[in-house]
């Protein structure tokens, strides 16, 4: 039995999913990835979706699955068709069962049960092509599988049957149904058909002689919402005067199918946006060049590993000008120490690590040409904040304040990732609170990147592994954006940078003796 393209049973799909935006969205930058992909569907309320990771393995396979069938581009230009026309659909009724519900004539009236009949038309037009286009192409995930199945099976039931014939025959039936209007001043008036002959062709035919080459066409297309709708309401009610029992019939099909759609399909057209807005997001950057894979998962840490990531947030903004980065863990490591010149590529590492596993965990295709993602149940960051001057602590106190916190709620299944801390002490102390913290992180099992000046930190023990942002041989000063696994060399790159703009003791000193 289907339930839903984003989860293969109905258990899982019941658990209660987050409203609102997890905390380390904004230290990951994952908080600028969501606006550009939520934004431009925001109509389907996708958020929840974003914001719940998951930590079941089978729930992420099943959506890696469907995700792979969706870059058929066949297979995606029907699914985005018929999602938008079906979910359309479903808003456009809201308002109508408002107003069929209401006791003013001005809302409840045979224009508002015209509308129920139109989006009645519409959702088995549209069901009926779904399914059509879905039998023709091939499936391999199987939540599209089961979900062409259970549509081949709703559109072959008596209630999909009995809806289609109803709107047949109402349909037949208005479609003979002929009058004349007459406007005279302010009043209009409805009568029956005088089958009074049309002026087209005469006036058409008198002027063929005149005619010297095709003239254009200034016909428009009139919009199917009314721009009238008092006067439309208004003459339908004379119409229905004289044609008594057709509009009782419409009276009566509005009461009989007034909640006419299959709430299974209803979900699977919002859904399936979810992975519809990923794609149309991710496909511009891969268009640049940039390589994407479905992870493979891991309950250890030991085996985590990527080829060739990034940070998709800044890569969305520079495109093939990303740098990409490579990282493994083996056993028993389990703490990435990152150190190096600032402005080296450390942070953006940082931020690319927790976004590989935040949206693998979304069961969505990830930054790299491979890897392997560890199930959490919790992300952690702690990035660097200014120092709130209104504030009795200062910048220190702050940062045991919020480290304590994250570190008494970690597990072993927790992903911490700590950039740049302590900087706001002395090295002896910052090197024994960051001994502490390292030993600490050891000690609850949680796999972390820290981002620290402390070069000490990056040989702890085999625990740690250390990784450096690199720079040119021949120019220190020059960064390559490379997070390359290597020991720490203790250089003093800011020396390098001061020399390249004249700015060392000795240049100055020169400068000053002339």
């Amino acid at each position: 039995m289907f339930y839903s393209i984003l989860f293969p049973a109905k258990e899982q799909q019941d658990k209660q999913t987050a409203r609102e935006m997890p905390a380390f969205f904004r230290d990951l930058n994952i908080d600028q990835i969501a606006e550009a992909v939520l934004e431009p569907k925001e109509r389907f309320e996708l958020n929840n979706i974003f914001y719940s990771p998951l930590a079941d393995k089978e729930v992420i396979i099943y959506r890696q699955e469907v995700l792979r069938d969706l870059e058929d581009k066949e297979l995606r230009e029907a699914l985005e068709h018929c999602s938008e026309a079906i979910h359309g659909v479903y808003r456009c009724l809201f308002n109508v069962r408002r107003g069929l519900t209401s006791s003013e004539p001005s809302e409840n009236n045979y224009l508002t049960r015209g509308k129920l009949l139109e989006n009645a038309e519409r959702y088995c037009q549209e069901t009926s092509l779904l399914l059509e286009r879905l039998s023709s192409l091939t499936l391999s995930s199987a939540g599209l599988i089961s979900f062409c199945e259970y549509l081949r099976e709703y559109c072959a039931s008596p209630a999909f049957s009995d809806l289609s014939l109803d709107i047949k025959k109402l349909r037949e039936a208005f479609s003979a149904v002929t009058y004349c209007m007459v406007l005279h001043k302010n009043v209009i008036h409805i009568r029956e058909n005088e089958n009074l002959t049309g002026f087209v062709e005469p006036i058409t035919k008198c002027f063929e002689k005149f005619r010297t080459g095709d003239s254009k066409d200034y016909r428009q297309k009139i919009s199917d919402e009314p721009l009238a709708s008092n006067i439309e309401a208004a003459t339908l009610e004379l119409l229905s005067k004289q044609n008594k029992p057709l509009f009782a019939e419409l009276e009566e099909f509005s009461k009989k199918h007034f909640r006419f759609e299959d709430k299974i399909i209803s979900l699977f057209s919002r859904e399936i946006q979810f992975y519809l807005s990923w794609l149309d997001f991710t496909d511009p950057v891969k268009e640049a060049g940039l390589p994407f894979c479905y992870p493979a998962l891991s309950d250890t840490i030991s085996s985590v590993q990527c080829t060739d990531g990034f940070d998709l947030a800044l890569a969305h903004l520079i495109k093939s000008d990303t740098v990409t980065n490579s990282f493994a863990l083996k056993a028993p490591e389990q703490i990435v120490v990152i150190t190096g010149p600032n402005q080296g590529g450390k942070t953006t590492f940082a931020r690319a690590f927790g976004q590989l596993h935040y949206f693998a965990s979304l069961g969505l295709h990830v930054p790299g040409r491979s890897a392997t993602a560890f199930l959490f149940d919790n992300i952690f960051t702690h990035f660097g904040q200014g120092e709130d001057l209104s504030a009795l602590e200062g910048k220190l106190r702050d940062d045991l304040i919020r480290l304590h916190a994250i570190l008494d709620e970690a597990t072993s299944r927790s992903l911490v990732i700590i950039n740049e801390i302590f900087t706001s002490t002395v090295v002896n102390d910052a090197l024994i609170l960051g001994n502490f913290l390292i030993k600490t992180l050891v000690s609850i099992g949680a796999p972390a990147v820290v981002i620290t000046f402390l070069d000490e930190l990056a040989v702890f023990g085999p625990e740690t592994v250390s990784m450096m942002s690199a720079v040119l041989e021949d120019d220190p000063a020059a960064r390559t954006y490379k997070i390359t696994r290597k020991p720490p060399d203790g250089l003093a790159y800011a020396i390098h940078i001061a020399g390249k703009y004249g700015l060392t003791y000795e240049q100055l000193s020169g400068r000053l003796r002339r």
